[in-house]
């Protein structure tokens, strides 16, 4: 009764940890930031209209942000409660897989131990298209260790769906299925599985779910894969320096929550010269080699990606620290007592707090355009301009990726957007850009850029632009302008079969 009454009092614990995580993580931004990232805006592009795929990524992300973003009437609010409700979901997921393994008290600490790291709490407010593998990644480790603990066919079925969810977010997706396959590979208790229809009836159902995709893939030309090779070929990156790079950027986000560990649950001092790398024992091993498989696995293809010259995006690893501090559980000692759990849980919800303050001091203080941008004003100036040259409402706004995004997110009408950065957009909005044409907004620089991306001429566009000042400011920051270049985009159907009118004329 009394290990009943501990172990409640350890999960309240961890929901306050998550009550406080989803509430502050969902209002802060929703409440101070002015404007979506970057990757956000991107990603409700995608989804504007439904597509089932687009030129970089799978279309999971896409499908979830445009769901939320109806659901919630295109607010901001919509994206930062997604982003969380994914991470809640995760968490739920790493607590259940430290209780296939460890103690209440190690289930929970594999949970509240993220918090030391950064992509948890500064960068996972920013919906992208690694944020539903925050979700997805535990859900599939979870189910896989339930499948080759039980054998029960529900959890091979459901570890084939998460999977599939996961590369239809992202094809890094497959770095988990590799390091889970490797997980089952390396033991022998588990290999026998593969003699058994379990494993051949998630990969099933794993086909079955991206069977759609791959048909559009096949119709569509791979347009992904073609990004992927375009962006290669243009990166030219010193090796050894990359590979180092990334290989510290992969293994610093351990340290921290080791430190706070070493430092609030042992005596450090007496710890560090008493010890003997004999004396580290796993609490269990099959828990162990499922860490080490998950943890470094997908390390282990970023920094071998990274060695090969190709950039690898900080992002990108987003996702593989999911199993942290299930791995740092997996090689701590067991037995630890509710005073130490309360001493770590103190100092964890503290610097989680001190986190949250510092990202409104620093919004509060310093200008960004990513944060304090006048996107309203700017969407609302968008708008007028256009009915002034047209007297009609944007059809589509085309250009910089960032402002058509803006004018698409925050215009009451949310017209569709697209972008030169995109090379699928052209293709996507064809039929619109021949019959109605678009508002397009970008940077003065970049006018060769939108003219290529739409096959017209420059020297035109450029001729009928207009540039406008927006200045934003933080509440005690400098103000900052940015110059945004609109011009109106003739419908390219009338103006060339104006075109073939006139040598009909001259004839």
């Amino acid at each position: 009764m009394d290990q009943e009454n501990h172990d409640k009092r350890l999960i309240r614990c961890l929901i306050v940890f998550i009550a406080v995580w989803l509430v502050l993580l969902t209002a802060i931004p929703s409440i101070f930031y002015t404007v979506l990232p970057l990757d956000t805006l991107e990603t409700i592009m995608w989804s504007h209209p439904f597509s089932m795929g687009n030129a970089k990524h799978p279309p999971l992300a896409a499908w979830l942000a445009g769901a939320f973003t109806v659901a919630f009437a295109h607010t901001d609010f919509a994206m930062y409660l997604l982003s969380q409700l994914l991470m809640v979901v995760g968490f739920f997921y790493i607590y259940r897989l430290g209780k296939e393994f460890f103690s209440t008290e190690k289930a929970v600490f594999s949970v509240i131990l993220l918090s030391t790291i950064i992509f948890y709490t500064f960068d996972s407010a920013k919906f992208n298209v690694n944020l539903p593998h925050m979700a997805l990644w535990p859900m599939m480790t979870f189910h896989c260790c339930r499948a080759v603990k039980h054998d029960r066919m529900a959890d091979w079925i459901l570890f084939g769906v998460a999977s599939a969810l996961s590369v239809l977010s992202k094809f890094f997706g497959f770095a988990l299925l590799l390091a889970l396959f490797l997980f089952i590979l390396t033991g022998r208790e588990t290999r026998k599985y593969f003699r058994r229809p379990g494993p051949y009836a998630a990969f099933a159902v794993f086909l079955l779910v991206l069977a759609p995709y791959i048909v559009w893939l096949v119709r569509n030309g791979f347009p992904p894969f073609t990004y992927i090779a375009d962006r290669v070929s243009e990166e030219h990156l010193n090796p050894a320096v990359n590979f180092l790079r990334v290989l510290g950027e992969s293994l610093y986000p351990l340290a921290m929550p080791l430190l706070l560990l070493w430092i609030t649950m042992d005596r450090p001092v007496r710890s560090l010269l008493g010890f003997r790398l004999r004396d580290l024992r796993p609490s269990d091993p099959v828990a162990a080699r499922l860490a080490v498989c998950v943890q470094f696995t997908p390390i282990a293809l970023l920094t071998l990606l990274a060695g090969m010259g190709m950039k690898i995006d900080l992002m990108w690893e987003y996702p593989v620290h999911f199993i942290t501090g299930f791995f740092l559980m997996a090689f701590w000692k067991d037995g630890i007592s509710f005073r130490e759990f309360k001493k770590l849980f103190c100092v964890l919800m503290a610097l989680f707090l001190i986190v949250q303050a510092a990202d409104l001091f620093y919004w509060f203080t310093k200008t960004r355009s990513r944060g304090h941008f006048a996107a309203r004003e700017f969407a609302a100036a968008a708008r007028d301009f256009y009915r002034e040259q047209t007297g009609r409402d944007i059809p589509l706004v085309f250009g910089d990726m960032w402002y058509a995004g803006c004018v698409m997110q925050y215009l009451p009408e949310h017209p569709f957007a697209g972008s030169f950065e995109d090379p699928y957009d052209e293709f996507r909005f064809r039929s619109v850009l021949d019959r109605e044409g678009a508002l397009g907004v970008f940077h003065e620089d970049d006018i060769e850029l939108l003219a290529d991306a739409l096959k017209l001429n420059a020297d035109e566009l450029k001729k009928d632009a207009r540039v406008f000042a927006f200045s934003f400011k933080a509440p005690f920051g400098k103000t900052k302008t940015l110059e945004i270049s609109f011009a109106v985009i003739p419908p390219r159907k009338a103006g060339r079969e104006a075109s073939q009118v006139q040598i009909r004329t001259r004839e």
